[in-house]
Parts: structure tokens; sequence; C-alpha cells
């Protein structure tokens, strides 16, 4: 039965309220797998691990609920890109929850060092990325298109301290012949927040979409510019 259009706009609210809940569980993963890095804490590493079936089943719910509301309504150009929006912000998301869980597993190995390797700006970092994946989803639920800007501008702040966290290390390996081990797996790691960061970035480009119906690469587009 199909739903009024009242219906249908209360189930857009869910839907949106549903993605900020997943938004939520990445944000929190990727704050307790720094943590485990930083504390080399076994425990909160594992608990990372175990909870990314969460994200995934979120990422589940969300889609299903996307097909139905494209099932039982003939949306309006711009609820279909809300819809079309969400479904790949949840990828997004599902991504940022692996690259977690991958941070995690960096965590529960270094545990067994009795050393506490480098881990360079890796903290400064991972806060960088998770702003930005927070301002990405706020101009979601705030339809701002200045958040968006914001959010994409961050990358250049990311991609700094990633080349600088990497030539850190290298130089660590380089000097520190011991510390070669430990001193990888922190690179794997910011590998991985500079992965984070371009997924926030995807979901800025994705809000861009839905406010103004313009498929722009504004990431590519900023670069260019400068």
């Amino acid at each position: 039965m199909p739903l009024t259009r009242t219906q249908f706009l209360e189930e857009l609210e869910t839907l949106r309220n549903l993605l900020l809940e997943m938004g939520s569980l990445a944000d929190r993963a990727v704050a307790e797998a720094m943590r485990s890095l930083t504390e080399r804490d076994s425990t909160v590493a594992e608990r990372v691990i175990n909870r990314d079936d969460e994200i995934d089943e979120m990422d589940l719910r969300i889609e299903t609920e996307c097909m139905r509301l494209l099932a039982l309504q003939h949306p309006l150009a711009s609820d279909l890109r809300l819809v079309a929006t969400a479904i790949k912000i949840i990828t997004d998301l599902e991504r940022i929850g692996d690259h977690a869980v991958d941070i995690a597993k960096v965590a529960r190995k270094l545990s067994g060092f009795h050393s506490k390797g480098p881990l360079a700006d890796l903290p400064k970092m991972a806060n960088a990325v998770r702003k930005m994946l927070r301002t990405a989803l706020d101009a979601f639920v705030k339809h701002d298109l200045n958040m968006v800007e914001e959010a994409v501008q961050a990358d250049d702040q990311v991609d700094d301290l990633f080349h600088s966290i990497r030539d850190d290390l290298h130089r660590v390996m380089q000097e520190n012949p011991e510390l070669v081990v430990e001193a990888s797996y922190s690179l794997f790691v910011a590998h991985y927040l500079e992965r984070m960061a371009d997924h926030a970035v995807n979901i800025a480009e994705r809000v861009h979409f839905a406010e103004t119906g313009e498929l722009a690469q504004i990431a590519k587009m900023k670069r260019v510019g400068n």
C-alpha cells in the first residue's frame, strides 16, 4: 500500500536517524581502535573487531529500508537523491568501520611487544579524520553546503599529516632498526586513516549531490582550483 506524502516524509526522517546511528557506530569504532593502539590494549581491540557486525547489520538494515521506500512511493527527484545518497553513504561508513577493525588488528599485534613503538602524529590524524566524518554527516542532517566544503577542505590537513607521519616513520626505521616492525605497523595505520578520510570526502560529495542534483567530484574541483 503506497504511503501518503506525510508518512513518506516521516519515513525519510527515520532513514536519516538510522544513518546517523550508523555514523555514530563508525566514529566510535575509530575512537576505540585508536585507543586500543595508543594504550596497547588487546581487550579494547577485540571489542572493536567483535562490534563490526553491528555496523554491517546497520548497513543491511538501511539498504533494505531504502529499497522499501522506493517500492512504496513514487518519490520526487529530491527524495530520490536523498535515498540514493543514503545508499552510497552507508557503503562509505561500512568501509570506515572495516578500517577501524584493521587498526584494531594492528593494535592486537602490537600488544605483544614489550616496548611502545613510534606512533608519530597518528592520534592527531585520527582526530582530524573523525572531525571530517562528523562534519560530513552534520552536513547531511542540516542540508549545509558550507559544511560539505569544510569537510572536503579538511582532507588537505589529513593528507599533510599522512605525508609527515610517513616521513617520520621512515626516518625511525632508518635510525632504529629494532623498531622497523613496529614502525611498519604504524605506517599501515596511517594508510587506513588516509583511506577513512577519502570515505569522509565521498560522503560530503554525496551530500552535495543530494542538495544540488549535481554529481560533481568537488574534491577534485578544489584541487584544480588551488
